[in-house]
């Protein structure tokens, strides 16, 4: 196990230089790397309004969803205040670079205790799991982002392991609740969604706790359930110290819907969706992969020995996953099971007796209650661009390995060709979403960098420590490597004009203009008499312009 687990961390660290680590995926990234260089420096978490004489109420502050305490104190990262000191002390080490290792560390964890979760279940899972955790799931994309979801995933498969030892060593309880207590308090301080997961862990101990006459082990679901209020009290009282009173949030969101629709479309949106903007036979080719694996899971569950049928079905669930990779090799995939086919395959294939197991049965409950709660509570967009439904990461070092005993339980039933050739499909599946993640990833960011090239020519224009303007909220915190050097202001659409004059009032006669509306937001300066006076120097910009304008 150690030297598989030292494997998959060399291939993890291998690609980190092959994705980059000079742009972001996510703007919440950028917000992070803000926040973690400023406390690097020891600056403090205050990040002080960069032109504070355009805009005195503090409307334009340009972070999004920063924390502003009642006197106007802004900490752009401060909702969970332990990550960014994790971030800030990996700065110290080795810059950007550092924070991304530390994701990756926590895939190469949530691998690790993921595969000792998946020995309990059944007998040779715990290799296999390694790698269909790490390579194969999308925690090898949140690997490369500086977001806490590989160490959430971590915390989660820890916490579910000390849960176990409860039921299988029943005298070592009070161990394991205290296990539980911290693995849940220290994941609920680095995730929102971690608190879900905590109380699905407890409702799921305490169902078994019953069913297995096991009532000592009640204090570890009670475990959980402190962790998280403790966690979320102490987090709460944190925020209001670092800004000085109750936090409002900078920036706002688009009105979520609620309801059954909201729910559906989320679900629809995190679980099942090919692509956001994959062309018709990418997102066919992804969409016929996930049904052809389903379908070869059913005829392998109700026709074990029909090994031509299987065979086909599954080797056309390849030749769909390989098209879908070559028609769309960088296309984000949102879905969770579209990311995940072996997942889609396994579940099917789990059968009743095997979750009887305290494993299989903690890992299962826990899962099915916390993705309940994430579909419950997710906003209808879900993650936004993200890759295999991001909410849910948490929960995949217990859905691996339950997928993968669904698998081998079926393998030892079916026809021994039929086995070798589905267990084969699945691998190029597997492969082709492995290799569309990190390619994904790599476009991301070299789509943000040449964006972020491009601002910084348009400043070098304006001069030293350049206003830059922008209608797009993550903008600002996608500049993360140019931030201290530019001064951002956020505007929406209403208030454009209206900062354009606070601008010329202030005596800022030159700034850029960063917009994907260009013709919304060029019409909205020139109406408060400022007008282009330089392109971005592309002929048309695509759909991103950088102008620079004279206010006047």
């Amino acid at each position: 196990m150690a030297v598989h687990v030292a494997a998959l961390a060399a291939v993890l660290v291998a690609l980190v230089p092959v994705v980059g680590t000079g742009a972001s995926f996510s703007a919440d990234e950028g917000a992070a790397i803000v926040q973690a260089r400023h406390l690097a420096r020891d600056d403090g978490w205050v990040v002080d309004h960069p032109v504070p004489e355009a805009d005195p109420a503090g409307d334009n502050y340009p972070l999004e969803l920063s924390a502003r305490g009642p006197d106007g104190r802004t900490a752009p990262f401060a909702k969970h205040p332990l990550y960014a000191l994790l971030l800030a002390a990996a700065s110290r080490l080795g810059g950007v670079t550092a924070m991304v290792l530390l994701s990756v560390a926590g895939t190469v964890a949530a691998a690790a205790l993921a595969a000792a979760l998946a020995g309990r279940m059944a007998p040779g899972l715990a290799r296999p799991t390694v790698w269909a955790v790490g390579l194969g799931s999308p925690l090898l994309f949140d690997a490369h982002l500086v977001i806490a979801h590989t160490l959430g995933a971590a915390l989660a498969a820890g916490a579910v392991l000390f849960a176990v030892r409860a039921f299988e060593e029943r005298r070592r309880w009070p161990a394991s609740a205290a296990g539980v207590l911290g693995c849940m308090a220290i994941g609920v301080l680095l995730r929102t969604e971690a608190a879900l997961f905590a109380l699905a862990l407890a409702a799921t101990v305490a169902i078994a706790a019953i069913v297995r006459r096991h009532l000592a082990a009640l204090a570890v679901a009670a475990a959980a359930v402190v962790a998280t209020a403790g966690a979320t009290f102490l987090e709460d009282r944190w925020v209001r110290a670092l800004v000085g009173g109750p936090p409002t949030t900078t920036g706002s969101f688009a009105p979520t819907a609620t309801g059954l629709a909201a729910r559906l479309r989320g679900f629809r949106l995190t679980w099942l969706v090919p692509s956001y903007t994959g062309s018709p036979a990418h997102d066919l080719a992804l969409l016929a992969m996930l049904g052809l694996v389903v379908a070869g899971a059913v005829a392998a569950r109700r026709r074990p020995y029909d090994g031509a049928g299987i065979g086909l079905l599954a080797g056309a669930a390849a030749l769909a996953a390989t098209a879908a990779l070559a028609t769309g090799p960088d296309q984000l995939v949102p879905g969770l099971l579209v990311t995940l086919p072996l997942a889609a395959a396994g579940v099917v294939l789990l059968r009743r007796s095997q979750p009887r197991r305290p494993a299989a049965a903690l890992a299962a409950g826990t899962f099915a209650l916390f993705a309940l709660g994430v579909l419950t509570t997710q906003y209808p967009q879900g993650g936004s661009g993200e890759w295999g439904g991001r909410y849910f990461a948490l929960g995949l070092p217990l859905l691996v390995p339950l997928a993968l005993a669904g698998l081998a339980g079926q393998a030892q039933r079916v026809d021994r060709v039929a086995a070798r050739t589905g267990a084969a499909a699945l691998a190029v599946c597997t492969v082709a979403i492995s290799f569309m993640a990190v390619a994904s990833l790599r476009s991301s960011h070299r789509f943000t960098a040449d964006l972020m090239t491009r601002i910084e020519r348009a400043g070098e224009q304006i001069g030293d420590h350049p206003v830059l303007v922008t209608t797009a909220p993550a903008v600002p915190r996608l500049a993360w490597r140019t931030f201290e050097r530019q001064r951002w202001l956020l505007a929406d659409e209403e208030d454009l004009p209206d900062l354009v004059t606070r601008l010329r009032a202030a005596g800022v006669r030159r700034f850029g203009l960063v917009t994907n509306q260009p013709t919304r937001d060029q019409a909205l300066v020139e109406g408060a008499g400022a007008r282009a006076v330089s392109p971005d120097g592309q002929p048309d910009g695509g759909d991103w312009h950088v102008l620079v304008v004279e206010a006047g």
